[in-house]
């Protein structure tokens, strides 16, 4: 692209891949700092992302500044008001649409196969391990009568990890202390 261009400013992404075009240094740099009338010289569309979807909202991005986009590798032109450019969008609109299905199924036809296999479905989708000492201490709290949202405040956790643990801890709650709450008296009977 040097070659056929040393006249205009250069930029070069280091990162490429899944990262958003937006959330890469260079490509940041170019779009706050081309204006209505500057023409972008990309090789492919894929220099904005490999993801479809992206790439059409870059593109839509750079022509509601009125910037006009050039590709190299195949030669097309995108410009604000070019009739053809609404055939363009909707082509690369398809791909990303076709692009989201293909994921879909490959995930699906992934989810499937591990279906088959009990065990591995289980080592994929065991979720993240718990944190023991975090329950040690939840439990603790709600033995001693506090409630969830105290026990949730106490401890740093949410709301619904408290009442996992409760959950957890009430199969093995015999005598029902989970149900009481505050400071227990004693009766009259008990004395």
């Amino acid at each position: 692209m040097l070659a056929l261009t040393p006249e205009a400013e250069h930029f070069q992404d280091k990162v490429r891949g899944d990262i958003p075009p937006m959330a890469r240094a260079a490509f940041k740099q170019l779009f706050n700092s081309v204006k209505s009338g500057d023409t972008v010289i990309v090789w492919w569309l894929t220099d904005f992302s490999h993801d479809f979807s992206q790439t059409l909202e870059v593109i839509k991005r750079l022509l509601e500044k009125g910037v006009i986009l050039e590709t190299r590798c195949e030669p097309l032109k995108f410009e604000a008001d070019f009739p053809h450019n609404h055939a363009l969008l909707a082509l690369i609109s398809g791909y990303a649409n076709i692009q989201t299905q293909h994921r879909l199924f490959a995930a699906e036809q992934g989810r499937n196969a591990l279906k088959k296999d009990p065990e591995q479905w289980n080592r994929k989708f065991s979720g993240r391990p718990a944190n023991k000492e975090k329950h040690q201490q939840i439990a603790t709290l709600l033995l001693e009568g506090q409630t969830l949202h105290s026990v949730a405040e106490q401890c740093g956790v949410s709301l619904s990890t408290v009442k996992r643990v409760k959950a957890k801890l009430a199969t093995f709650d015999d005598e029902g202390s989970l149900r009481r709450r505050g400071k227990q008296t004693s009766s009259s009977n008990d004395k």
